[in-house]
């Protein structure tokens, strides 16, 4: 009966991902980048995508809860892809960094 239920609950359209695409910065330069979305992933020539960096926050106990801050830190367009995982991206606004976060929300 629980996956009847939950079945249904999906169903119903009222669960829905906010992220619809998600990958990381892996080689920055000059502004030309190479980032680990791909045709697999749904990427497209055009996108937008948002760049996170991870930010440790200093002064907290490990058990004090989260260590981590996620921050905004620009936005990327991707350019071409190149393999069903990696796209070409250019830098739209901000300072991507290597290793930080691209994602596509919806």
């Amino acid at each position: 009966m629980l996956a009847l239920t939950s079945t249904a609950y999906a169903a119903d359209g009222s669960f829905k991902h906010e992220v619809l695409m998600r990958g990381q910065i892996l080689e920055a330069d000059a502004g030309a980048l190479v980032v680990c979305v791909g045709e697999k992933d749904g990427a497209q020539v055009g996108q937008v995508l948002e760049v996170i960096t991870h930010r440790r926050l200093t002064g907290t106990h490990k058990n004090a809860g989260p260590r981590f801050k996620r921050e905004t830190v620009g936005r990327v367009r991707i350019t071409s892809l190149f393999d069903e995982h990696y796209a070409m991206a250019e830098v739209v606004e901000g300072k991507p960094s290597l290793h930080d976060t691209v994602e596509l929300s919806r």
